[in-house]
């Protein structure tokens, strides 16, 4: 059946706070069971003049959508709620309707956990009713406030793992918070999940846009987004699986600036800045490639992602400026393709003195001055089936109880990189104990390839 597209992005907005309210009003339901009705929470003086905004918008003897993070079915209709709203929202864009929230979610990349964290976030900016709401479900009383870290986990989550997930992006270096969209407000409080959220202003301006327009997005990135950069030293053992060329190709890279003092003495010109060039599709090792290399070389690694961060001469003063050990730029493309601020680029090869990758997804024509001064050029290619065997094996945690599951099947049928064989890992683990099983099954396994795929 052919989905509709949204008139508009509000008609969008309304179809996901209608979501909300399902989520809301049961939570209420169910904090206060002995009483019928929760027109005294949701209505006011104040709120009588524009009731009909919200007034019949929801029942709740109405069924919760099988997707939704309060309730689940045993067996959920086909197509879910999700893949509905996906359906419109794809129809959307190829009629040229812009909505402000799923553009914002494919720029950043975000999860459906950390789009619902936004919405929460952007409702007691729409409307009053959504904070007292918030502040009867947090407190017991009709008052206004935001919510707080966690209501916001007990309203999206229902497993430990999804607990976990949902706090994590909370924290100061997830993607979420350094995009600076969401604010986590600081209070005399010290518990982590006393703290409330606040959507940034203009944040509010753009997701309530109308028409909802790129160059819009790319504003507010550019202006919410200064130059951060995430330092990072990675403390978990890296097992590479790579072939042995670019293992190789690594192995050189480490002893260039392991030896780089050495050269310099022994009389050859060496800088003891190096820089690499990683080329390969997502998921493919580039990123615990780097890894790897600040373990072996006891690095603090700073990774930044252009497709986040990309204020360019601001970005590049900062990184002259602070000379980290060992930087990986990601999405770089848009720093070295010919229209790019090259000489910039360049002025901060020459000025770094630690290792700088840059990570693209294809191979680029790379300006001729540029190129010259690329030190490595590693491909990284898709792996093949015995190495997807071994990144099947190691994906899942030494505690992780799972059944045995034949790796090599598996890895003949399913052609995958290695990043998302990580994600599917967690995914079915979410699986298995969505469903209270003991153990992670193959079918499990199957399934979360499944919504990967989707």
């Amino acid at each position: 059946m052919r989905s509709e597209p949204f008139l508009d992005n509000w008609t969008y907005l309304k179809v996901e706070f209608n979501w909300l309210e399902r989520l809301l009003l049961t939570a209420v339901a169910k904090q206060r069971k002995d009483v019928k009705t929760i027109e005294r929470v949701s209505q006011t003086k104040a709120d009588r003049v524009t009731s009909h905004w919200w007034k019949g918008l929801i029942s709740l003897d109405e069924a919760i959508a099988s997707d939704s993070p309060v309730e689940r079915r045993k067996s959920a209709p086909t197509p879910t709620y999700q893949q509905q709203l996906d359906a419109r929202i794809q129809a959307s864009g190829q009629h040229g309707i812009g909505l402000a929230l799923p553009m914002l979610c494919d720029r950043l990349n975000l999860t459906t956990f950390e789009k619902n964290v936004v919405l929460i976030a952007l409702a007691p900016e729409v409307h009053r009713r959504y904070a007292q709401l918030y502040g009867y479900l947090q407190s017991g009383h009709d008052v206004a406030e935001r919510p707080t870290i966690d209501l916001v986990l007990r309203l999206l989550c229902r497993t430990d793992a999804e607990w976990r997930t949902v706090r994590s992006s909370l924290s100061d270096s997830s993607r979420l918070m350094r995009s600076g969209l969401i604010e986590v407000e600081e209070n005399d409080r010290s518990s982590f999940l006393s703290r409330s959220i606040k959507l940034s202003d203009e944040g509010v301006n753009f997701l309530l846009s109308e028409p909802a327009e790129l160059a819009e997005l790319e504003e507010l990135i550019a202006a919410q987004m200064p130059a951060l950069i995430a330092m990072t030293r990675s403390r978990r053992s890296v097992n590479l699986v790579l072939p042995e060329a670019v293992q190789a190709q690594l192995a050189q890279v480490c002893d260039r600036i392991r030896f780089a003092p050495q050269l310099q003495a022994w009389g050859f010109t060496a800088s003891t800045g190096v820089t690499a060039l990683l080329i390969g599709a997502s998921g493919t090792g580039k990123t615990i490639a780097a890894q790897s290399i600040a373990q072996k070389l006891a690095l603090s690694l700073t990774e930044i992602d252009l497709a986040i961060v990309d204020d360019s001469i601001e970005l590049i003063e900062e990184l002259i400026d602070q000379a980290p050990e060992f930087v990986l730029i990601k999405s770089a493309e848009r720093w070295l393709k010919r229209s790019a601020p090259i000489a910039q680029v360049i002025q901060l090869i020459e000025a770094r003195s630690g290792l700088t990758c840059f990570s693209v997804r294809h191979r680029l024509a790379i300006p001729t001055a540029l190129r010259s001064r690329i030190h490595f050029t590693i491909e990284f290619s898709k792996p093949d089936a015995a190495a997807r065997v071994q990144l099947w094996k190691q994906a899942f945690p030494e505690v992780t109880p799972i059944s045995e599951i034949d790796w090599q099947t598996l890895a003949k049928k399913h052609s995958l990189t290695g990043g998302e064989i990580q994600k599917i890992a967690e995914i079915s683990a979410i699986e298995a104990l969505s469903q209270d099983a003991s153990e992670i099954e193959l079918h499990h396994v199957l399934k979360a390839i499944s919504r990967l795929s989707q």
